[in-house]
């Protein structure tokens, strides 16, 4: 626990607590369409709900995909061995490593067959792999949607403080921050 009563996980990233279902979701007169006309402040609204519905955030991402794997649980298990063995071979052809050049040098021909064969395999269970990014991606534009409908209020406002002065680091705000979104002032 830290001194702001967050669990802490790695490198000193905090885990802020849940909010309540009544503040996350069914205070209603707390929600309003984007301001489309004001890109910096639908921006400001989406990052700061992002950063104090957090926890609810992931759970609500984790539940979703979950609930998703119960409903079609082989076609989330095919799919995922179809994306593992995609990005494998993709890191695996334009790795820069010495060991593994040499390696793609020395053998190309394993090199053209693993390309071949794991893009066969993709493309022949490419309706699993479509399921499995919509169980993952239908839940974060959920998010987005209730990060950019939802106002901010003041205990927003004011917990976030902590983490756009850099007082605090959250797993949101690493993940922001890896993505390319600056959080600080």
């Amino acid at each position: 626990m830290s001194q702001s009563g967050n669990v802490r996980i790695l490198d000193g990233v905090e885990v802020p607590p849940f909010r309540n279902l009544n503040e996350f979701l069914f205070t209603t007169e707390r929600y309003e369409r984007p301001p489309f006309n004001d890109l910096p402040k639908w921006n400001n609204r989406i990052m700061s709900n992002l950063l104090y519905f957090q926890t609810n955030y992931f759970a609500m991402l984790a539940f979703m995909f979950i609930l998703h794997t119960f409903f079609s649980a082989q076609d989330i298990f095919i799919g995922l061995i179809a994306l593992v063995a995609a990005m494998g071979v993709a890191i695996f052809s334009s790795s820069l490593n010495p060991n593994i050049h040499t390696m793609r040098k020395d053998h190309p021909l394993i090199t053209l067959g693993a390309i071949i064969i794991v893009a066969y395999l993709f493309i022949s269970v490419l309706s699993s792999v479509f399921v499995v990014l919509f169980a993952i991606l239908f839940p974060v534009l959920l998010v987005l949607i209730h990060a950019s409908l939802r106002l901010r209020g003041v205990a927003n406002k004011t917990t976030n403080l902590a983490e756009r002065s850099g007082l605090r680091t959250t797993l949101m705000g690493t993940i922001l921050e890896r993505l390319g979104f600056s959080i600080k002032f």
